[in-house]
């Protein structure tokens, strides 16, 4: 079955785009160039003006000279749209014709999309790339600059000087999509360098020196050009409905047509990755398809979220690789305007799945889940949870419970007993005991409260008999004892735990390497010489401190520091202190003895 007999899209059919296969070009004096960015509109403006430095264009502009305009997703807008008076007739207009965010727009929810433009309207687009996911993309979102060197040529001839277009800043466009040229990449931004610089590709060019085009292959050279006019042919899909589930059906569609799909729409995943990679392979070790490709074989490949029913929203360049290995042109992937027979019901104003019709078709031949889901290969609760989206109503066996034995149950459970035990006891099923359990949120409460209640107190229990056991046992031991009884105490019960954890009253043990001991015998020792040297009557008296006690022993710190250490040398210090009214007694005897004649020739050497 072909994919043009049976694929949609739901809403009046609209000329397909033309492929973008010719660049329009400007003219000679034009403000705007069609598909220029928004940064070559004011870098050409900047040239125009002449003003020496980018701050004061930057200043005339948005009054801050320290800005980074930005290449991808500018901001500003609002004041770039009234100052320079461009030929468009709106902001939105702007964004739609001269920035690449219109490239998200046919694989994003409108709201998040329009969310976007208006935050760049506004002047507020920094945390855009954050917003679309791109930093956490394999693709990157790097700001590289790439020209074409034919379209600088044209450019030149045309306009007068060589400007930056949009269709070359896309992420994976490596070549120029209108003649086939490999591109020139500017790295000066992505660097970090050149930030607040506005500047053409002339200009880079010269930063940059001699810059060269990358070489590429021609198989290579021929798939990045297909990369390169998808992603453009993208900016051209602003009438089209943004739908997820429209790409999927059309993914189902056109891989049932390639046989990589069954007649129920199951994917065979492992010939599609095959053959993607197959197709992709002379492009497989250029950044950035190398780590976009490198995941296609994962169990968390972007592959196979493409074409199932959407979750969260993926980069663009992946719907293009996708739509690359299946088509030609976006316009041939899409424009197809005939019905799929896949498609045939709508409820809530939402089409149906095959699956959901399917599922409607068989109730009404009044199946039993247990068939449907035989048939279709679900499992019974798969097949209620659509059923009830879907407003079918089934009609289930009863389960009849006996009054006494559903109080025993009841009972049981309210009491805390295991739901083994009470399938033992009572002989029921235990998807029975649940539900019994699931259907009264009040015998909820009070089973959660028996159950803590019993492992409470079964914890309490057994700290209490490990601590009779170890009575010298400490916080670490009981812990490493008790283990999950200890750990339910400590979380629920802290305050008990603390009340009843023994009381272990260890002795300290002295952990120092010195023997201090010995250190105090000798340090009593030396103390005794050095007051006999400092009391000498035969020389100038000198007080007996603490720090001259030190300086003659030569360990002032023990004597400051340690002295705790050795209880003999504190008995000893304390004893041999001089007081100030002694030790001016002794100088003043000492002083009389030294004028005294018959002492004078005792103490000569006082006179040299």
């Amino acid at each position: 079955m072909k994919a043009s007999t049976w694929v949609f899209i739901d809403e009046a059919p609209v000329a397909a785009p033309a492929g973008l296969t010719t660049k329009l070009t400007g003219r000679a004096g034009d403000t705007v160039v069609p598909e220029e960015t928004i940064f070559g509109i004011v870098s050409r403006h900047h040239v125009l003006t002449g003003h020496p430095t980018s701050g004061d264009t930057l200043i005339a502009l948005l009054n801050r000279r320290t800005v980074s305009l930005g290449t991808a997703f500018p901001s500003g807008l609002h004041r770039i749209f009234a100052q320079l008076l461009l030929p468009v007739s709106s902001i939105e207009e702007l964004i739609e014709s001269h920035t690449i965010l219109p490239c998200f727009r046919p694989f994003m929810n409108t709201d998040h999309y329009n969310r976007l433009a208006d935050a760049m309207a506004k002047g507020a687009a920094c945390n855009t790339k954050i917003a679309l996911g791109l930093l956490a993309s394999r693709v990157g979102a790097e700001d590289v600059l790439r020209y074409c060197p034919t379209c600088a040529q044209v450019d030149i001839e045309t306009i007068g000087v060589a400007t930056w277009y949009r269709a070359h800043q896309f992420p994976g466009v490596l070549v120029c999509p209108y003649h086939g040229v490999p591109l020139i990449a500017i790295r000066c931004l992505a660097q970090r360098c050149k930030r607040h610089q506005l500047f053409l590709p002339a200009t880079a060019a010269k930063w940059e020196g001699q810059q060269t085009a990358a070489q590429f292959s021609e198989q290579a050279r021929g798939q990045l050009l297909r990369v390169a006019r998808l992603c453009t042919q993208l900016f051209a899909l602003h009438h089209l409905r943004n739908d997820p589930l429209d790409w999927r059906r059309h993914y189902l569609a056109q891989l049932a047509d390639r046989g990589l799909a069954t007649a129920r729409l199951r994917v065979r995943q492992q010939a599609l990755r095959h053959e993607l990679l197959d197709f992709w392979s002379a492009i497989q070790s250029i950044p950035p398809f190398t780590g976009v490709l490198a995941r296609c074989e994962g169990d968390d490949s972007w592959l196979t979220s493409l074409y199932r029913r959407p979750r969260a929203t993926h980069h663009p360049l992946l719907h293009v690789l996708l739509i690359g290995f299946l088509a030609e042109s976006i316009e041939s992937f899409l424009w197809t305007g005939v019905q799929s027979p896949s498609i045939t019901a709508t409820v809530s104003g939402r089409s149906l799945s095959d699956t959901e019709c399917r599922i409607t078709a068989l109730a009404a031949q009044d199946r039993t889940m247990r068939q449907i889901g035989k048939e279709l290969g679900l499992s019974v609760n798969a097949v209620l949870i659509k059923a009830e989206k879907l407003g079918i109503g089934f009609t289930r066996r009863t389960k009849k419970v006996d009054a006494a034995a559903r109080c025993r149950v009841r009972h049981a459970l309210a009491a805390g007993d295991a739901i083994l035990h009470i399938v033992k006891t009572t002989g029921l099923s235990a998807s029975t005991v649940n539900r019994i359990l699931g259907a009264d949120a009040g015998l909820q409460k009070q089973r959660a409260a028996s159950v803590k209640k019993q492992r409470q107190r079964q914890a309490r229990d057994n700290l209490r008999t490990a601590a009779a056991a170890m009575p010298s046992a400490g916080f670490k031991a009981l812990q490493a004892a008790l283990g999950a009884d200890f750990t339910w105490l400590y979380r629920h019960d802290l305050a008990w735990l603390r009340e009843h954890l023994p009381v272990v009253c260890r002795p300290a043990v002295a952990s120092s390497p010195v023997d201090w001991g010995a250190r105090d015998r000798a340090m009593v020792k030396r103390l005794e010489q050095a007051v006999a040297e400092i009391l000498n009557p035969s020389t100038r008296p000198v007080r007996v401190t603490i720090n001259e006690i030190g300086r003659r022993t030569g360990n002032a710190s023990w004597l400051d520091k340690h002295i705790s250490k050795m209880p003999m040398t504190r008995v000893l210090l304390s004893q041999a202190i001089e007081a100030t009214s002694a030790f001016q007694a002794r100088r003043h005897t000492w002083w009389e003895d030294y004028n005294n004649p018959t002492a004078l020739i005792a103490n000569t050497r006082y006179h040299t």
